[in-house]
Protein backbone atom coordinates (compact mmCIF):
# COMPACT_ATOMS: atom_id res chain seq x y z
CA UNK A 1 0.00 0.00 0.00
CA UNK A 2 1.52 3.07 -1.07
CA UNK A 3 2.53 6.16 1.19
CA UNK A 4 0.95 9.62 0.60
CA UNK A 5 4.19 10.73 -0.84
CA UNK A 6 4.49 8.05 -3.36
CA UNK A 7 4.72 9.21 -7.13
CA UNK A 8 4.72 7.32 -10.10
CA UNK A 9 7.82 8.77 -12.34
CA UNK A 10 6.48 10.53 -15.61
CA UNK A 11 8.95 9.77 -18.83
CA UNK A 12 8.97 13.40 -19.18
CA UNK A 13 11.64 13.17 -21.79
CA UNK A 14 8.43 12.74 -24.19
CA UNK A 15 7.97 16.66 -23.72
CA UNK A 16 11.37 17.41 -24.64
CA UNK A 17 11.61 19.26 -27.96
CA UNK A 18 14.92 18.10 -28.89
CA UNK A 19 14.92 16.13 -31.82
CA UNK A 20 11.13 16.19 -32.20
CA UNK A 21 8.90 17.96 -34.55
CA UNK A 22 7.03 20.75 -32.73
CA UNK A 23 3.44 21.86 -33.60
CA UNK A 24 1.93 25.08 -31.90
CA UNK A 25 -2.01 25.94 -31.89
CA UNK A 26 -3.48 29.46 -30.82
CA UNK A 27 -6.74 28.21 -29.77
CA UNK A 28 -8.25 32.01 -28.73
CA UNK A 29 -6.29 34.16 -31.23
CA UNK A 30 -4.65 35.94 -29.53
CA UNK A 31 -1.13 35.71 -31.06
CA UNK A 32 0.31 33.41 -28.07
CA UNK A 33 0.41 29.80 -28.22
CA UNK A 34 -2.23 27.57 -26.03
CA UNK A 35 -1.21 24.04 -27.53
CA UNK A 36 2.02 22.39 -27.98
CA UNK A 37 2.79 18.96 -29.79
CA UNK A 38 5.57 17.29 -30.15
CA UNK A 39 5.86 14.34 -32.45
CA UNK A 40 8.91 11.46 -33.30
CA UNK A 41 9.26 10.26 -36.41
CA UNK A 42 9.00 6.49 -36.83
CA UNK A 43 8.76 3.64 -39.57
CA UNK A 44 5.52 2.12 -39.94
CA UNK A 45 5.20 -0.98 -42.86
CA UNK A 46 8.33 1.21 -44.02
CA UNK A 47 7.30 4.16 -44.37
CA UNK A 48 8.02 7.37 -42.20
CA UNK A 49 5.34 8.22 -40.26
CA UNK A 50 5.03 11.21 -37.52
CA UNK A 51 3.84 9.90 -34.16
CA UNK A 52 2.64 12.57 -31.37
CA UNK A 53 4.02 12.01 -27.94
CA UNK A 54 3.47 14.87 -25.96
CA UNK A 55 0.77 17.65 -25.85
CA UNK A 56 1.08 20.57 -23.26
CA UNK A 57 -2.35 22.64 -23.00
CA UNK A 58 -2.74 26.00 -21.82
CA UNK A 59 -6.31 25.99 -20.78
CA UNK A 60 -7.12 29.20 -19.40
CA UNK A 61 -4.59 31.00 -21.48
CA UNK A 62 -2.24 32.64 -18.67
CA UNK A 63 0.75 31.59 -20.02
CA UNK A 64 0.66 28.66 -18.14
CA UNK A 65 0.89 25.00 -19.18
CA UNK A 66 -1.88 23.79 -17.04
CA UNK A 67 -2.41 20.13 -18.58
CA UNK A 68 0.18 17.35 -20.06
CA UNK A 69 -1.00 14.50 -21.51
CA UNK A 70 1.99 11.66 -22.53
CA UNK A 71 1.06 9.46 -25.61
CA UNK A 72 1.67 5.75 -26.26
CA UNK A 73 3.15 3.99 -29.03
CA UNK A 74 -0.68 3.29 -29.79
CA UNK A 75 -1.39 6.81 -30.16
CA UNK A 76 -3.65 6.88 -27.06
CA UNK A 77 -3.20 8.99 -23.27
CA UNK A 78 -0.97 6.63 -21.26
CA UNK A 79 -0.35 9.65 -18.69
CA UNK A 80 -1.31 13.00 -17.91
CA UNK A 81 -0.42 15.82 -14.95
CA UNK A 82 -2.52 18.94 -14.85
CA UNK A 83 -2.72 21.94 -12.15
CA UNK A 84 -5.95 22.22 -10.39
CA UNK A 85 -6.16 25.40 -9.41
CA UNK A 86 -4.24 27.04 -12.63
CA UNK A 87 -1.25 28.19 -11.02
CA UNK A 88 0.85 26.35 -13.38
CA UNK A 89 1.66 23.18 -10.76
CA UNK A 90 0.88 20.12 -11.65
CA UNK A 91 -1.05 18.86 -8.49
CA UNK A 92 -2.77 16.22 -10.17
CA UNK A 93 -1.87 13.25 -11.81
CA UNK A 94 -3.52 10.12 -14.09
CA UNK A 95 -2.21 6.91 -15.00
CA UNK A 96 -4.04 4.93 -18.04
CA UNK A 97 -3.05 1.30 -19.59
CA UNK A 98 -5.10 -0.14 -22.37
CA UNK A 99 -6.49 3.26 -23.11
CA UNK A 100 -8.58 3.36 -19.16
CA UNK A 101 -7.71 4.98 -16.15
CA UNK A 102 -6.37 2.20 -13.35
CA UNK A 103 -4.82 4.84 -10.91
CA UNK A 104 -4.72 9.01 -10.18
CA UNK A 105 -3.31 11.20 -7.34
CA UNK A 106 -4.01 14.72 -6.36
CA UNK A 107 -2.24 17.38 -3.79
CA UNK A 108 -5.34 18.48 -2.48
CA UNK A 109 -4.06 20.88 -0.04
CA UNK A 110 -1.49 22.44 -2.45
CA UNK A 111 1.54 21.21 -0.24
CA UNK A 112 3.24 20.08 -3.46
CA UNK A 113 2.60 16.17 -1.98
CA UNK A 114 0.05 14.09 -3.41
CA UNK A 115 -2.44 13.35 -0.49
CA UNK A 116 -5.58 11.70 -2.23
CA UNK A 117 -4.71 8.66 -4.66
CA UNK A 118 -7.57 6.92 -6.22
CA UNK A 119 -7.28 3.07 -7.86
CA UNK A 120 -9.29 1.42 -10.84
CA UNK A 121 -9.67 -1.76 -11.66
CA UNK A 122 -11.52 -1.91 -15.51
CA UNK A 123 -11.78 1.61 -15.43
CA UNK A 124 -13.90 1.28 -12.61
CA UNK A 125 -13.14 3.29 -9.34
CA UNK A 126 -12.64 0.47 -6.07
CA UNK A 127 -10.35 2.18 -3.82
CA UNK A 128 -9.54 5.74 -2.56
CA UNK A 129 -6.87 6.54 -0.18
CA UNK A 130 -5.89 9.86 1.33
CA UNK A 131 -3.76 11.58 3.97
CA UNK A 132 -6.21 13.65 6.13
CA UNK A 133 -3.03 14.73 8.18
CA UNK A 134 -0.76 15.42 5.65
CA UNK A 135 2.00 13.66 7.59
CA UNK A 136 2.82 11.31 4.55
CA UNK A 137 0.79 8.38 5.59
CA UNK A 138 -2.30 7.17 4.55
CA UNK A 139 -5.03 7.31 7.35
CA UNK A 140 -8.25 6.94 5.23
CA UNK A 141 -9.70 4.18 2.76
CA UNK A 142 -12.50 3.87 1.25
CA UNK A 143 -13.79 1.26 -1.11
CA UNK A 144 -16.33 1.17 -3.94
CA UNK A 145 -18.56 -1.57 -5.05
CA UNK A 146 -20.20 -1.38 -8.16
CA UNK A 147 -19.66 2.18 -8.37
CA UNK A 148 -21.08 2.64 -5.01
CA UNK A 149 -18.94 4.05 -1.89
CA UNK A 150 -19.49 0.55 0.34
CA UNK A 151 -17.16 1.52 3.18
CA UNK A 152 -14.34 3.51 5.02
CA UNK A 153 -11.97 2.89 7.30
CA UNK A 154 -9.61 4.97 9.49
CA UNK A 155 -6.28 4.52 11.14
CA UNK A 156 -7.22 6.85 14.09
CA UNK A 157 -3.54 5.95 15.93
CA UNK A 158 -1.23 6.04 13.42
CA UNK A 159 -0.52 2.58 13.21
CA UNK A 160 -0.86 2.60 9.49
CA UNK A 161 -3.64 0.05 10.03
CA UNK A 162 -7.67 0.38 9.93
CA UNK A 163 -8.97 0.48 13.43
CA UNK A 164 -12.40 2.04 12.83
CA UNK A 165 -14.48 1.28 10.00
CA UNK A 166 -17.72 2.84 8.83
CA UNK A 167 -20.02 0.26 6.43
CA UNK A 168 -22.34 1.21 4.03
CA UNK A 169 -21.92 4.96 4.60
CA UNK A 170 -24.11 5.78 1.81
CA UNK A 171 -27.12 4.31 2.70
CA UNK A 172 -29.12 1.47 1.16
CA UNK A 173 -28.67 -2.43 1.27
CA UNK A 174 -25.71 -3.85 2.02
CA UNK A 175 -23.71 -5.61 -0.25
CA UNK A 176 -22.13 -9.42 0.61
CA UNK A 177 -18.70 -8.83 -0.20
CA UNK A 178 -19.18 -5.26 2.07
CA UNK A 179 -20.54 -7.69 5.40
CA UNK A 180 -17.64 -10.37 4.71
CA UNK A 181 -15.19 -7.58 4.70
CA UNK A 182 -15.94 -5.86 7.34
CA UNK A 183 -16.81 -9.12 9.41
CA UNK A 184 -13.10 -10.37 8.29
CA UNK A 185 -11.29 -6.89 9.51
CA UNK A 186 -13.09 -7.26 12.57
CA UNK A 187 -15.26 -4.22 11.83
CA UNK A 188 -17.54 -2.00 13.85
CA UNK A 189 -20.09 0.40 12.83
CA UNK A 190 -19.54 4.22 14.30
CA UNK A 191 -22.29 6.10 13.65
CA UNK A 192 -21.57 9.12 15.35
CA UNK A 193 -21.85 12.67 14.00
CA UNK A 194 -18.19 12.75 13.80
CA UNK A 195 -18.23 10.09 11.46
CA UNK A 196 -21.05 10.94 9.40
CA UNK A 197 -18.86 15.10 9.13
CA UNK A 198 -15.94 12.76 7.89
CA UNK A 199 -17.47 10.70 5.47
CA UNK A 200 -19.32 14.03 4.18
CA UNK A 201 -15.61 15.82 4.13
CA UNK A 202 -14.49 12.73 1.96
CA UNK A 203 -17.26 13.12 -0.38
CA UNK A 204 -16.69 16.73 -0.59
CA UNK A 205 -13.14 16.70 -1.18
CA UNK A 206 -13.83 13.84 -4.13
CA UNK A 207 -16.38 15.85 -5.58
CA UNK A 208 -13.88 19.22 -5.49
CA UNK A 209 -11.15 17.06 -6.72
CA UNK A 210 -13.61 16.27 -9.78
CA UNK A 211 -14.40 19.50 -10.56
CA UNK A 212 -11.75 20.86 -9.74
CA UNK A 213 -9.17 19.30 -12.12
CA UNK A 214 -9.24 20.48 -16.07
CA UNK A 215 -11.09 19.03 -18.73
CA UNK A 216 -8.98 16.55 -20.79
CA UNK A 217 -9.39 17.18 -24.48
CA UNK A 218 -9.41 14.81 -27.23
CA UNK A 219 -7.39 15.12 -30.48
CA UNK A 220 -10.29 13.44 -32.34
CA UNK A 221 -11.24 17.24 -33.39
CA UNK A 222 -7.94 18.70 -34.36
CA UNK A 223 -5.64 17.74 -37.38
CA UNK A 224 -2.63 16.98 -35.82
Amino acid sequence: MPTAGASANFDRSRCDDRGKQVITLDANGDGKKDIIKLFVMVMHDGNATQQLVCRQSDLDFDGKIDLVQYYGPAGDVIADEYSMDYSGKFNGRTFRQDGKKVRAEKDMNFDGKPDYFEFYEGGRLVRVERDRDGDGKVDEWQYYEGGRLDRIGWDTTGSGRVDKWERNPEGGPETPAAQAAALAAGAVTPTTPAAAADAAAAAAAASAAAKGGPKIQSDASENK
